[in-house]
Parts: C-alpha cells; sequence; structure tokens
C-alpha cells in the first residue's frame, strides 16, 4: 500500500502552484517549433521564477506541461515576475491553457476574501478570478 504525504515546509506567506498544457495554437500543440519556443520558455522561466521543481517543463503523455511551485516570506517583486512570465508564455504559445493559484496572506483586502486567486491562461489571455473551491481559507482548509 501506498501512502502519499503532502507536507508544507514553508510557511510562506506568499505563494503559487502552477499547472498549463503548453501549445502553440488553439488546434495544434506542435506547429513545427514548439520544441525551440519551450526552450525559450524555460530561459525566462529560470532567469525570473525561483520554483519547484527545477526543470518544471517537462512530457507528460504527448502533452508539454509547465507546473512548478513557488514562495516567498513576503511578495515583493515575485508576483511580477510570476506574471511577466505568463504574460510572455501566452504571447509565445498562445493555444495554451491551464491555471495558477496564488495567494499572498499580507494582500490588502484579505479581510473582504480571505483565500486563494485563480489566474486563468487559455487563448493566449490571462485573467483573475477568485477561487470557489478552497477560499475562504478560514475554515475552509485553515483554523
Amino acid at each position: 500500500m501506498r501512502i502519499l504525504l503532502y507536507v508544507k515546509f514553508s510557511t510562506a506567506m506568499y505563494e503559487y502552484r502552477l499547472w498549463i498544457e503548453l501549445s502553440e495554437s488553439t488546434e495544434e500543440s506542435d506547429c513545427g517549433q514548439l520544441a525551440q519556443k519551450v526552450e525559450l520558455l524555460k530561459a525566462k522561466v529560470s532567469d525570473n521564477l525561483k520554483c519547484l521543481p527545477i526543470n518544471c517543463i517537462m512530457q507528460v503523455n504527448y502533452a508539454t506541461i509547465f507546473q512548478c511551485s513557488g514562495g516567498a516570506n513576503h511578495r515583493g517583486a515575485e508576483h511580477d515576475k510570476l506574471l511577466d512570465v505568463l504574460q510572455f508564455l501566452v504571447e509565445l504559445l498562445p493555444g495554451s491553457h491551464g491555471l495558477v493559484y496564488w495567494s499572498d496572506d499580507e494582500n490588502p483586502g484579505n479581510s473582504v476574501f480571505d483565500g486563494y486567486k485563480v489566474l486563468v491562461v487559455a487563448r493566449g489571455t490571462i485573467i483573475e478570478k477568485f477561487d470557489p473551491f478552497l477560499s475562504p481559507r478560514n475554515p475552509t482548509v485553515e483554523d
């Protein structure tokens, strides 16, 4: 029997979890330049994000997936760098789609909405929404 256990080692005040399937267009994931564009994205991620795993772009069953997590004690410029990487991604690979869950417990307005926000990546756009599943953090996931 295998038991999976998730242990949260950090007490990061700003954190994100990212999952995006990479695609050159909404019709074809690979129009002939996907590998080259993925290398450009890897360089952008390496230069801007401190995320794990380090090799965060991988092949999974014929799909190219960008999947990582990151965080910091204070948001600082980390969120702006994440948004910069995402903007680069949607311009380079407009057929990509996925989600980025993020939270910042120091974010102004937490007294009104204490939860996760979701960046929805689809059809070359990034739209921010409020999370309906894990929010509000207290009492949904925390005491």
